[in-house]
């Protein structure tokens, strides 16, 4: 019958003990890498140590969400899309500190889809998921195969409502693709109306993207919390809660600071046009604005 519940039932998971790190490069790595992580240390360590505490926050919630009461199928769902949200944002990090910039905007915007999924999925759109687990595994006699299914599934409703994550996401979504001006940001900043100058494979440090691209980190990181709390799926302590207020005063303070750099969507000539200020590699350098 379709309203019958889906036959699997929900497994205990398997969680890191450990807690999330950003990991040092070692000497086989480049000097510049080297470098650009010391200086990302100096210049963007209050970043750094809010993106650390808050995944760690994120991996306690989990582990303390173990326990058979909490095991069911939105349970499964929202675990099954947060894991590759901590997957990317940890890889993200990573990047950023060790100066690969460009490869952090498709990062960023696979796991903003991967958290408006998320959030639907546990709620009016749960019947899908119960859908496609009713599907999952069949045999498949012509290939000898277990067909699992692709389950296609998208929910950018869910980002275009919360204004803060779609101007990141179509941020993220554009730098990722290959248009001139993105590609000119990434790997020529130092073009101008007399030259074009290509860093090609650049790892060096630039104080610009390092900000710009924590930002959107953490953007997405107090989402995910903010869910994680709210959803009513999760084990969630008093503790838990303080913590994830504080870290939402200390990142509504860092990420409303004039000097840091930063993207927001402007209109010109009936366009909107993504503009980046506060672009520059050095702390000691001036700030530009660019015009996307």
């Amino acid at each position: 019958m379709p309203d019958e519940p889906p036959p699997q039932r929900v497994s205990p998971i398997t969680v890191p003990e450990d807690d999330p790190a950003l990991p040092s490069p070692d000497a086989a790595q480049p000097a510049l890498v080297r470098d650009a992580f010391r200086e990302y240390g100096f210049a963007c360590s209050v970043e750094s140590r809010w993106i650390g505490r808050s995944l760690t926050l994120q991996r306690g919630i989990v582990r303390d969400s173990t326990h058979s009461r909490y095991r069911n199928h939105r349970y499964a769902a929202a675990l099954l899309l947060w894991s590759r949200i901590d997957a990317a944002a940890l890889e993200a990090w990573r990047l950023i500190a060790w100066a690969n910039y460009a490869a952090v905007p498709p990062l960023v915007r696979a796991a903003l889809e991967w958290l408006g999924a998320e959030q639907a999925v546990v709620g009016s759109e749960f019947v899908e998921f119960q859908d496609y687990l009713r599907d999952f595994a069949r045999h498949d006699a012509e290939r000898a195969a277990a067909e699992w299914g692709m389950g296609q599934y998208m929910a950018g409703q869910q980002l275009a409502m919360a204004p803060d994550l779609s101007a990141v996401y179509r941020a993220a979504a554009e730098l990722s693709r290959p248009h001139f001006g993105a590609s000119m940001l990434a790997t020529g900043s130092g073009s101008n109306r007399q030259r074009v100058l290509v860093h090609w494979g650049d790892r060096s440090f630039h104080l610009g993207w390092a900000q710009l691209l924590s930002g959107w980190l953490m953007t997405l990181l107090g989402r995910q919390t903010r869910f994680a709390i709210g959803c009513g799926l999760f084990a969630v302590d008093p503790a838990a809660r303080e913590s994830f207020q504080a870290l939402t005063r200390e990142s509504e303070t860092l990420l409303a600071r004039p000097d840091r750099c930063r993207a927001e969507w402007v209109t010109r000539g009936g366009r909107q046009r993504l503009l980046v200020s506060g672009f520059r590699r050095q702390p000691s350098g001036a700030p530009q604005r660019i015009l996307l």
